[in-house]
């Protein structure tokens, strides 16, 4: 949803500000009455705010996932992408004369998708759920380093 302002200017018979104060009010309730039932049935998918880190060894995200409970959440690995997703219910009553002041909190489907550049040793992957915050940790695949001998040849000099 996105609200416009618009500075218009009211011009009253008797010039109070107090009248269009009210009347100012009476608009912007008026419009967050009709808009209520939109904001609390909204479906679109949404993004949380997400951090993702990568060093040599180790590629960690960090998702802000506050007040869902841990099997809410599904955290899916693929071959070259982290899909995080489930849905945040809104808890409130609801009832015909609850007006909100403000609606903030996104709720709904929501979806992070992590695109993996490096190989993944995917039996390393941890991933934990605390204080509204999802931590996964895919540690990158080390590519074994073999060594082998090179046998250096000679070189015969004729003279």
């Amino acid at each position: 949803m996105h609200i416009r302002y618009r500075y218009v200017t009211y011009r009253y018979t008797d010039g109070s500000q107090q009248q269009l104060e009210r009347h100012y009010r009476q608009l912007l309730h008026d419009a967050l009455r009709q808009s209520h039932q939109s904001i609390l049935q909204r479906s679109a998918t949404w993004r949380p705010l997400a951090d993702i880190r990568e060093s040599a060894e180790m590629m960690t995200v960090k998702i802000e996932l506050a007040g869902m409970r841990e099997e809410e959440i599904e955290v899916t690995l693929y071959e070259d992408a982290l899909v995080v997703s489930g849905e945040r219910q809104d808890d409130s009553e609801r009832s015909e004369n609850l007006y909100y002041h403000e609606a903030q909190i996104r709720y709904g489907p929501f979806r992070v998708e992590v695109l993996i550049l490096s190989p993944i040793d995917r039996d390393g992957i941890k991933a934990r759920y605390e204080n509204g915050f999802l931590w996964v940790h895919l540690p990158k695949q080390i590519p074994e380093s073999k060594s082998e001998h090179v046998r250096i040849q000679r070189s015969i000099i004729k003279e």
